[in-house]
């Protein structure tokens, strides 16, 4: 029984420092995420992010005071075109075909541009292209569109228990496959293990206290 509570013990405290509740704050990455949608981020360090995870981040570099929850589409080195018809980026001469995006109208246009991205820099994009405040609104800033790696604070890796990864860039032939949360499925596995371990000693418990008795 003590093994199966210190079990589920340490397994809530894994899933306490590893990961991070986030509430969706706008529109800007519909239809894959909508306002007020509860994610489960994992805390990563931002070397860790590949092409086509969805990150959290700090806008800080931005001049903002908030966090923006937006999918990387170029790392260190990549050069990103922008845009073919309906929002289709080129990403290091390679046309990304990405089925998640929507294309409605809204206060961002198809902008035409090319960017490179710096070392320890991301150059991220909202799912909601029409309708997203994300690298390109920065190509003036100071960083020139890119989030600093050091600003990002982990990556989404469920929506409501949907797995919301990508093979997008995959599929073009860019090597780097998106971040795969393997700590997650642990943590619910020991949580089971515990449980039961901790159940089944109660039963023996009270199986043992009721001979004791007869």
């Amino acid at each position: 029984m003590m093994v199966g509570a210190l079990i589920v013990v340490a397994s809530l405290a894994i899933s306490a420092f590893a990961y991070q509740r986030v509430i969706v704050p706008a529109g800007g990455m519909e239809p894959t995420l909508s306002r007020g949608d509860r994610l489960s981020v994992r805390n990563v360090s931002g070397d860790q992010v590949r092409r086509g995870d969805v990150i959290v981040f700090s806008a800080t570099a931005w001049d903002g005071d908030y966090d923006l929850v937006k999918r990387v589409v170029g790392v260190g080195g990549d050069t990103i075109e922008c845009c073919e018809a309906k929002y289709r980026i080129v990403v290091n001469g390679r046309g990304i075909t990405e089925e998640y995006i929507g294309t409605g109208e809204g206060e961002h246009p198809n902008w035409k541009y090319t960017a490179k991205v710096e070392q320890g820099q991301v150059w991220v994009l909202g799912d909601n292209r029409g309708n997203s405040r994300d690298s390109r609104n920065e190509i003036a800033g100071p960083t020139r569109g890119g989030v600093p790696v050091g600003d990002i604070k982990g990556i989404v890796v469920r929506s409501g228990g949907n797995d919301i990864r990508t093979t997008a860039f995959i599929r073009a032939g860019l090597a780097g496959e998106p971040f795969k949360d393997e700590l997650d499925k642990w943590t619910y596995v020991l949580l089971g293990v515990g449980g039961v371990l901790f159940v089944g000693g109660i039963g023996w418990l009270l199986v043992a206290v009721r001979r004791r008795g007869a």
